[in-house]
């Protein structure tokens, strides 16, 4: 027995060493490296309807027509966020441009047209999804959570029209 015992720790003690000398620590410069690295979320981009979609949501990777991306290239390809909502990505620094420069000032067109259609026309807007709906429309005032308002006030208010269709 005493020998089995002795044979166990040699055996453990032997491993060990055998094993100690090949785990080395990440040098600093690889840590640097990864610090650097820039984090960004694969997404899945609706090509319909120029959505797209985070990891884990209902409609990722769940639409008739779409393709997987990296968030910064769904930006940079004028796609917007399902919801309003990023994934969290770090390529807003990518995106960003300086305000002299001619894609920033192409970037104000969206602004401008926000306010098309009719200002005082009644709509429907979806509180859940922020989206609103025209008199006429399916959705209009059949959503589970919604409120009548003007167009102007639901356009003031951050909410964007149905399909991109602004209420005439």
């Amino acid at each position: 027995m005493k020998r089995l015992h002795l044979f166990v720790i040699v055996s453990l003690v032997g491993l060990f060493l055998a094993t100690s000398g090949t785990y080395l620590p990440r040098s600093s410069a690889f840590l640097a490296h990864s610090q650097t690295e820039t984090k960004e979320v694969k997404v899945w981009v609706n090509t319909s309807s120029g959505v797209y979609h985070c990891p884990g949501t209902r409609w990722y990777g769940n639409t008739k027509h779409g393709k997987y991306v990296g968030e910064c290239t769904a930006i940079q390809e004028e796609n917007r966020p399902a919801y309003g909502k990023a994934c969290g990505s770090d390529c807003q620094a990518q995106t960003t441009a300086p305000a002299s420069s001619p894609s920033a000032k192409e970037n104000t067109g969206p602004a401008q047209t926000k306010q098309a259609g009719n200002p005082d026309v009644r709509v429907w807007v979806n509180t859940n999804s922020g989206v609103y709906h025209c008199p006429g429309t399916r959705w209009y005032g059949s959503t589970k959570q919604g409120e009548y308002m003007t167009q102007k006030k639901a356009q003031d208010g951050g909410y964007r029209p149905a399909y991109g269709k602004v209420c005439q």
